[in-house]
Parts: C-alpha cells; structure tokens; sequence
C-alpha cells in the first residue's frame, strides 16, 4: 500500500516574472508515493493564485479569473476550462491531503498553465506535417473510410492554410506510398525551425468516438501506449513542455470546432514521437470505425474543420511560446532539504532530461522527390 513521509521542503522555484523580477521560493508539502514525489495541491493552487470554484461533479474545482482547473482524486484525469489531460500518476491523498506528482507539476500543469515560460521553444519557421500511414500500410480500415486517405486529404488542406499563413511546410508524405516510421522522423530533425504535426484517425469499437492528442511520455514516466522497447527511445526528450504546449494549442481548438468527445491529451511512446528532436504531436482525428464519425471524418466539411483547429492552435503555440516569450523564462523544479534532489535533478531547474538518440538516425535520409521542400 502507499507509503508516505511529510516534510516541509522547498520548491526550488526560481520563477521569473515578465518583468525579469526573481519571485520568492514557495514552500511546498511534499511525500513519497508508490516511490514517486508528491507535492501538495494546496500549495500548487496557492502559487497560481486559484480559488475553489464550482466546476466538474465530483472533482476538485480551483480557479481565478476565466480558469478552472478540475482534479479527480484517485484519478489521473486533469481539466483545464472543461479540457481533458492524462496525468503520469494519479492524484493522491497522502493522510488527508490531495497531492500531485511533482513530474506532473513540472512537465504537465506548469506548461499547461503557463506556457510563455516554455525553456527550449524556438522560432517556428516550418512545420513537418505527417499525413500517417500510406502505400500498403493502410492504416484503420472500416467500410467508411480508410485511415491514410484521410490523414492526406487533412494534411494537404493544412499545408494550405498554413502557407497562406506565411509558414514553410514539408510533408513526409504527399502522395500514396509507404514511409517508415523512422523515415519521417528523419526528415522531421533535419529541418530547423520547425515543429512536427503528425495526423491520423482512430479505430476501435463501434461506440468509440472522440479526439486525442498525443505526447511523448516524459523521462521518468510510464505509458500504457509503447509501441517500441529500445531502449534508447524511453528517455524522453528536451521538448517536454513545448509539446504539452503544442498539443494544448491544437487539441482545444479541434474539440472546440467540431464538438467532438474529449478524450484527452496522453502520453505515449509512439515510434514517430520517441526519437523527435523537435516539438511534437500525433493527433486523431476521429474514430473510422464509428458509423457517425466514420462517414463524417471522410467530408470536406469535417477534414476543414480539423485542418482549421490545427492552424489555429500552431499559430496560437508559435506567438504564445515562440514569438512572446519573457526575455527570462522560469521552470519549476523541486529540491530536498539536506541533500540534492531526486534523480538526476539540478539546483533551479527541473530534473535532466536526456534526448533521446537513435542509431538509425545517423543513416542518410533516402533521397525522394515526393517530399514537398517548399
């Protein structure tokens, strides 16, 4: 069962305001669950000002302002304004008192909630759409539509938009034929400035519906979604906070134009995610194997209204994260009190995250006339 220890330690939360002015560390609870850190949810509210609130039955409601965040002890569902997000771990009650990872608080609710601190966000010339699956690998398949059909018709209208917007695209793909997965990372970490879209659809039961988003799962973490075991791939990588940012940016808007379920943003250890240099997303549009949303993911209406939401939120990240950003950004970060912190972490900052390499990613990249270099 849980273990818990209670001690007062500090956060070392060497946060910078937007005026560049050193705020004062805050004090938090912390415990070991299960062999993770916990900090105390109380103090997280209390350092970004929230209140209790009405909101979500049966969760626990904090706000200021036009925010609601919503926490569902036991759970690791986590809501922003109604937005659903997969913690790591779930929140937990330690003796009486809500408590949250302290991985989650650094790599989840900090970016989430304060995303023009990002520590590692760049200027965004580009952006790698990866229109999913292709050639023989055809992806879902139901008697409504077919997966990679898909993801090209909504990866070329948002290639699009998104010239109209001043953006250089490259597409791995813009045509029918196969590329393996580790093809369309390489050409994703050979293009600077850039960000990586990678679109799919879903598939399950029939009364599956909805849209996910998904991120690489931070070092330190697991995921039920791991569809590779080298070894390499399991660190994580530097982008942790830009692509929660990026992901927040895209799914809200897609939930927000098409009505669709929420079934969240999660964490995975996709291929296409693993050994990415840059931040990145894999977004589903919808469920082909729906009857509904089966023959809805296949109309030009529906394909518009996904390609709108990805621009969107992209343009949104970039002139949030990239453009705006306070000339001192701030991380959150956690020590102990008579010794170093957990891990592998550092004074004033959070726990290093190693970036991941492949051995395959030193290999030439093919050479393919059918990737759009504009």
């Amino acid at each position: 069962m849980m273990r818990a220890r209670t001690l007062a330690s500090l956060l070392t939360a060497l946060f910078l305001g937007l005026a560049g002015v050193l705020c004062a560390a805050e004090r938090f609870m912390h415990a070991e669950v299960n062999g993770q850190d916990y900090v105390r949810l109380s103090d997280v509210w209390a350092f970004y000002g929230f209140k209790p609130v009405h909101g979500r039955a049966g969760c626990e409601n904090y706000g200021a302002a036009n925010r609601v965040v919503s926490v569902r002890p036991g759970k690791q569902d986590f809501y922003v304004n109604n937005y659903r997000y997969i913690l790591s771990y779930p929140v937990q009650n330690v003796d009486g008192t809500l408590m949250i990872s302290a991985i989650d608080m650094q790599k989840l609710v900090d970016p989430v909630l304060r995303p023009q601190y990002s520590e590692n966000a760049g200027t965004i010339r580009t952006v790698v759409l990866d229109a999913g699956h292709g050639g023989h690998d055809r992806g879902a398949v139901s008697e409504y539509a077919v997966e990679k059909d898909c993801n090209l018709a909504v990866a070329h209208k948002v290639r699009a938009l998104l010239q109209r917007r001043g953006y250089r695209v490259v597409m791995t793909r813009d045509q029918d034929f196969f590329l393996t997965l580790q093809q369309r990372v390489d050409i994703a970490n050979k293009v600077p400035d850039s960000i990586f879209v990678s679109i799919h659809h879903n598939s399950s039961g029939s009364h599956a519906t909805g849209i996910e988003t998904f991120t690489l799962a931070p070092h330190g973490t697991t995921s039920p979604f791991a569809r590779t075991r080298r070894t390499e791939d399991l660190c994580g990588n530097n982008q942790d906070c830009e692509n929660i940012a990026l992901a927040t940016a895209v799914h809200s808007r897609a939930i927000r134009n098409t009505g669709a379920v929420d079934r969240g943003i999660q964490r995975a250890r996709f291929s296409v995610l693993c050994t990415i240099q840059r931040p990145a997303i894999l977004f589903e549009g919808g469920f082909v194997s729906n009857a509904e949303e089966g023959v809805k993911i296949t109309t030009e209406e529906y394909q518009n209204l996904l390609a709108n939401a990805i621009v969107d939120g992209i343009v949104s990240y970039s002139n949030t994260v990239c453009t705006n950003r306070p000339k001192s950004s701030r991380t959150v970060s956690t020590s102990k009190i008579g010794g170093g912190s957990k891990g592998n972490a550092r004074p004033g900052r959070g726990p290093r995250v190693q970036t991941s390499i492949s051995g395959e990613r030193a290999r030439k990249l093919m050479h393919t006339n059918k990737t759009n270099r504009k």
